[in-house]
């Protein structure tokens, strides 16, 4: 079943809290009272979403729901290489430090002056 984002957000949520918590992200059912805690660290409030207390093919049994997408969510793994360097750029305060580079149309920066938008030579 292809997921909302309000509902991927909800499932979302319970793989991030579930450790802090207690909560087995490997099975599929999950208990009311784990799912209130859920929303109670995410929203504040014990309320469990509608699209899994009303989806009657979601209910095992009483208090019981099935959310095999928390499973999936959760063995969703992101691979990067190791090797991969963060990309950082380096940032001049002071254009004088840049000497007499050129910055456009082949003319040394000292040789341009802007004015009102134009480009004096």
């Amino acid at each position: 079943m292809e997921l909302s984002n309000q509902q991927l957000k909800y499932v979302t949520a319970v793989v991030e809290h579930a450790p802090d918590l207690g909560i087995d992200t490997t099975k599929t059912n999950y208990s009311r009272a784990e799912l209130r805690q859920v929303s109670m660290r995410m929203k504040g409030k014990v309320w469990i979403p509608n699209w899994i207390t009303h989806d009657q093919s979601r209910r095992v049994s009483r208090g019981i729901f099935s959310i095999p997408e928390i499973t999936e969510h959760a063995t969703v793994t992101i691979n990067t290489p190791e090797s991969v360097e963060p990309v950082t750029t380096d940032v001049v305060d002071d254009l004088s430090e840049l000497g007499n580079e050129v910055v456009g149309d082949d003319m040394p920066l000292e040789e341009t002056e802007v004015v009102h938008g134009y480009v004096n030579q």
